[in-house]
C-alpha cells in the first residue's frame, strides 16, 4: 500500500496524479452523500449530489482513459506517416 502511494504521488510511474484526485474527490462526495441520505428524514440522497457523484466519475476518471487513446491512435498514426514517405518521382514527358 505504501508502494502503491507513493507511485501514485510520483510523476515518473504510469499512474497519474489526476486519477489520485478523481478517486479522492469521489470517495469524498460518496461519503458526503451517503451521510446526507441518512440525516434527510426521507432517507433520499439528494440529487445535486448523485449529479456530483456521475461527474466525478464520468470526467475525472473517463476523461483519462479517453486521453490515453487518442494519444495511442496519435502515435500509430504518426508511425504510419513515417513508413509512408513520399517517393521523388520526376514527371515524364
Amino acid at each position: 500500500m505504501k508502494k502503491f502511494i507513493k507511485d501514485l504521488l510520483s510523476g515518473t510511474s504510469d499512474t497519474s496524479s489526476k486519477r489520485f484526485a478523481s478517486l479522492v474527490a469521489l470517495f469524498v462526495v460518496i461519503s458526503l452523500a451517503y451521510i446526507a441520505t441518512y440525516k434527510n428524514v426521507e432517507h433520499i440522497t439528494p440529487e445535486f449530489m448523485f449529479d456530483s457523484i456521475a461527474l466525478i466519475a464520468g470526467g475525472g476518471l473517463g476523461l483519462t482513459v479517453i486521453e490515453n487513446v487518442v494519444k495511442m491512435k496519435q502515435q500509430a498514426k504518426n508511425e504510419k506517416s513515417k513508413d509512408e514517405e513520399p517517393k521523388n518521382e520526376e514527371p515524364s514527358l
